[in-house]
């Protein structure tokens, strides 16, 4: 009884590789762009992290100095 009433329960896969998807075309569009636009951002501040963690290990150095006072 369990198994039965736990797929009956919850939704089936909306978006298939090898068979075309349930989901509206509109609404797999927009996912679809959130999700990249999620993963851009994502990746985004990754590398702005990365740079500000390399710019304050190496903040003593000339070329450090010389972006800073280049950007500023």
């Amino acid at each position: 009884f369990s198994v039965k009433w736990w797929n009956t329960l919850h939704q089936g896969s909306t978006i298939k590789l090898n068979a075309e998807s349930t989901m509206d075309d509109t609404m797999l569009t927009a996912m679809l762009i959130m999700t990249l636009g999620f993963w851009a951002y994502s990746i985004a501040v990754a590398m702005a992290r990365v740079r500000a963690i390399i710019l304050e290990r190496e903040r003593n150095t000339s070329w450090a100095r010389e972006l800073n006072t280049a950007e500023a």
